[in-house]
């Protein structure tokens, strides 16, 4: 998104919409930048003056430290990014101390909070002909005069002469006005002064129009290495809308409606939408009474969260998308609560709404729908850790041994409790849940088994899987690196598989891909290009609210392991008939991962400088080290020197090693060889790894699983790992690049076996033919497909070793002609690649021979060709 700052606060352009008011009251402009910069420094006071915000300071980091996962306090790139992003940053006399990041933090918040509030009472007071914040706040004479009318402002009062009772209760974002002085008087003068433009009709559009109008305020105040870091990504208003679609939401007034994590509002104010849409229908035929409707709105879209900031923006939104209809009942209390949906109560809280009109003090809702923090449970606060943990246990999100969660398979995300905790304590029986969440959940084998298993604790009720919509390709939120998906879920009974599965992409890339290959069952579903109402040429459709032209492919989604349920899903494209049971595992081979360092790869990788004096010359390698680790040159010797191939050095057909690895392991016994051997055999060696002994000691793995062991001691390392002949491919990729690798020849260090790193995926082989067999089936075509078909597609668990699990791989048998075939085109690949020819044509050989392995027609390997095709890199 683009800024243009308006030339002047006079500017008389209406402001329309969020994208506009984010130009007005945005980073860029000069009232913003000295405001941040006088609410920082009214926070941080003087030694003589403690500041008068530092209660709701305090009071604000104790419970945002819970909503966002981090210690708010210490320094860090956000607080940098923030600093810079308002030009607070190496600037002298400008107030900054980069010690104070929860200040810098919690003034952008303030200001933020300030101009909303300001907004709201702007366009409701314009709707209903009273005295606008522009006309109150520019006609105050006196500083006193303006302090109470701020005051009056922050106490809800403005708002009183439409029914609207304590909007801002319970918030912490009006400390600035106990530490009112000449600047802060400055800054609401100059905020009012902006006010002259808005254009409260324009803002507050029609029944059925009105959407978030302040997220594009929020994401240009908060820059996105920021809310990276807090896991705040708002959602498109037209993916809240296709949820809402999914549930089967229509805006019925009998039926309830609660958005758990509703951050700004979003899902809230498209449910208003529907309500108010279906009314005004109804209206036309039967009539209907705006306070009625107001009353039913009020009882039935209900908001939770845990940000104190988020419930301000939700309330401000929700109350701009009823603000026509205010006044026409009393006693209107906002139902966005400030209250933990995981841990709280199952009655409203007391303060922060309390009751809405006409609505139920405690109770279930139909509908569940919502777009919960994805936080892993690692950045989690430790206490939080620890309330939620017997929740956890209880829903069975926790299904791994210390083994699997130590080996990369705990990756646990908040996001998958708090559905599950919904689910339990507020949806209906029959009641359907939609949310977004990771599409990981449903193809990650060990994090995502708990998930999977639908069923609230043992014994409780079951959740029913309605349909997912994979977003991946779609990229919803554009400035995070996720896997985005939709999953709608009906409380009371058990999953019946297949589930429907849909795979959307942008609508450009679905057409080439028909066009050019002519296979699968594409359906091209041109998006709502709904009219832009900024009439502002560089806003894209989904700023405007619109959604984006996209294409969808249909599937079929089961458990991989049909004795399994909680196994990952695999996925079957609509036109392949073959069963299952003919391409899943087991395979008769075993696969690991390669040698890991712990984390000191610049200690074990080293180069080869030349040889002196009885030894070898290296240097290690520190290029892209996570760790500082000091660069040196040093003699040991050659004997437990191996080539290394990393995962840049891995191709289909083809491995090149770059470097070459200090293996100084026992592999019988797993750990480091023990130090008197070292010393008595290697002493040149073992001087060179004494010199990074604080490094090494230092890992955390060494620290939590070997300490017993020598300091040097590596991870996966076992007989396999040294085996002369293997068959290498990458994990962590988006195909399967698989490759045969022999012993190398050096000329100082001699002929010895490739050992490939932890980011790569290794099976020893007995026989060169068996590894030729081998690496055509896993770069074969149905292989790639099944692959794909369970895993997630750059993922950490695509490529795994665990995707033997899945293949049915037969051992390679010399008097079967179709393994010898094999075996003969890899080696024709192998030689064709290492002359940097094609392999296209050895490639199609490859893929008809591995599917006559498993008795597949030519029409399936077309289609399994499709729709690996339908997902290129």
């Amino acid at each position: 998104m683009r800024h243009r700052q308006l030339s002047s606060p006079e500017s008389t352009r209406p402001t329309r919409s969020p994208v506009q008011l984010a130009r007005h009251f945005g980073a860029r402009a000069h009232v913003t930048r000295d405001g941040v910069r006088t609410l920082y420094e009214a926070l941080v006071g003087d030694d003589a003056t403690p500041s008068p915000g530092r209660a709701a300071l305090e009071g604000w980091k104790r419970r945002a430290s819970s909503a966002y996962g981090h210690d708010l306090d210490g320094a860090s790139p956000m607080a940098d990014a923030l600093a810079e992003h308002f030009g607070l940053a190496d600037r002298s006399g400008l107030g900054f101390e980069p010690r104070r990041p929860a200040e810098l933090l919690f003034a952008v918040q303030t200001y933020y909070a300030l101009v909303v509030k300001l907004l709201v009472w702007q366009t409701l007071a314009s709707r209903h002909g009273t005295p606008t914040a522009f006309d109150r706040l520019s006609r105050a004479p006196t500083s006193g005069q303006l302090q109470g009318e701020v005051a009056r402002l922050e106490a809800g009062g403005v708002l009183k002469d439409v029914g609207v009772v304590a909007p801002w209760n319970a918030d912490p974002f009006s400390w600035y006005t106990a530490a009112w002085d000449e600047p802060v008087e400055r800054l609401v003068r100059r905020l009012a002064d902006r006010l002259r433009p808005i254009d409260a009709g324009a803002t507050a559009e029609g029944a059925g129009a009105s959407r978030d109008l302040l997220k594009g305020l929020y994401e240009d105040l908060f820059p996105k290495p920021v809310r990276h870091a807090l896991g705040e990504y708002y959602t498109p208003d037209w993916l809240a809308r296709r949820v809402l679609d999914d549930v089967g939401y229509r805006g019925e007034p009998d039926a309830r409606l609660l958005d758990p994590a509703c951050g700004s509002g979003t899902f809230l104010v498209a449910a208003i939408n529907r309500i108010r849409a279906r009314w005004e229908a109804a209206g036309r035929t039967r009539g209907w009474e705006p306070g009625r409707l107001c009353r039913a709105i009020l009882a039935g879209v209900v908001g939770f969260d845990l940000n104190p900031l988020a419930v301000l923006s939700s309330r401000a939104n929700y109350l701009i998308a009823i603000g026509d209809l205010l006044g026409r009942t009393d006693g209107v209390r906002v139902p966005v609560f400030l209250r933990d949906a995981i841990l709280g109560p199952n009655d409203w809280p007391e303060h922060g709404g309390g009751e809405c009109a006409g609505g139920d003090r405690v109770g279930r809702f139909d509908f569940v729908v919502g777009n919960p923090p994805w936080i892993a449970w690692d950045d989690l606060p430790d206490d939080y850790r620890e309330r939620t943990k017997p929740l956890w246990h209880h829903y069975g999100l926790f299904s791994l041994s210390a083994s699997d969660a130590r080996h990369g398979g705990g990756k646990k995300d908040v996001s998958m409790l708090l559905l599950y905790a919904a689910a339990d304590r507020y949806l209906k029986a029959k009641g359907r849940l939609g949310m977004v969440i990771t599409q990981t959940l449903f193809q990650t084998k060990g994090a995502g088994d708990g998930f999977r298993r639908f069923r609230l604790g043992r014994g409780g009720a079951w959740l029913r899987v309605l349909g997912v919509n994979d977003l991946v390709a779609c990229r919803p939120f554009p400035e995070a690196a996720n896997w985005t998906a939709t999953i709608t879920l009906e409380k009371g009974s058990p999953t019946a598989y297949p589930v429907p599965y849909v795979k959307w992409s942008p609508e450009a890339r679905a057409k080439d891909h028909r066009r050019d290959t002519g296979v699968g069952q594409v359906s091209n579903v041109p998006g709502t290009m709904e009219s832009c109402s900024t009439h502002d040429p560089e806003a894209r459709p989904e700023e405007c609210g619109g959604e984006p032209p996209m294409a969808r492919r249909r599937y079929q989604a089961e458990p991989i392991d049909a004795d399994r349920p909680t196994s990952p899903w695999v996925l079957r494209p609509e036109g392949l008939k073959t069963p299952w049971a003919r391409l899943v595992g087991p395979s008769d081979y075993q696969a690991h991962l390669g040698a890991n360092s712990g984390g000191a790869n610049a200690v074990y990788w080293v180069r080869v400088l030349g040889a002196v004096d009885g030894g070898l010359l290296v240097r290690n390698v520190t290029a892209r080290a996570k760790r500082g680790v000091e660069s040196v040159e040093q003699v040991i010797e050659p004997d437990l020197l191996y080539p290394l191939a990393r995962w840049g050095d891995v191709a289909r057909y083809g491995v090149a090693p770059s470097c070459h690895l200090l293996l100084a392991q026992d592999v019988a016994t797993r750990r480091g060889i023990d130090e008197p051997t070292m010393q008595a055999r290697y002493p040149r060696t073992y001087a060179y790894l004494k010199r990074f002994a604080d490094v090494l000691t230092g890992r955390a793995a060494y620290r939590r699983y070997q300490q017993r062991a020598a300091f040097y001691s590596m991870y996966n390392v076992g007989s396999y790992t040294i085996a002369p002949i293997k068959v290498v491919w990458r994990r962590m990729d988006k195909r399967m690049r698989a490759a045969v690798v022999e012993p190398v020849d050096h000329p100082l260090v001699g002929r010895r076996p490739v050992i490939p790193q932890e980011t790569c995926v290794l099976v020893a082989a007995d026989s060169a033919d068996e590894a030729h067999y081998l690496c055509a089936v896993v770069n074969s075509a149905p292989v790639n497909f099944l692959v794909a078909s369970h895993s997630v597609r750059g993922g950490k668990g695509f490529g795994t070793p665990s995707i033997l699990d899945y293949v049915r791989l037969r051992r390679f048998e010399r008097e079967d002609p179709r393994h010898l075939d094999l075996a003969g085109a890899s080696r024709q690949a192998h030689e064709a690649t290492q002359r940097g020819e094609p392999v296209a044509e050895i490639q199609h050989a490859i893929d008809r021979l591995a599917a006559r392995l498993w008795g597949l027609k030519e029409r399936e390997l077309e289609v399994i060709r499709g729709e690996l095709g339908s997902a290129q890199e």
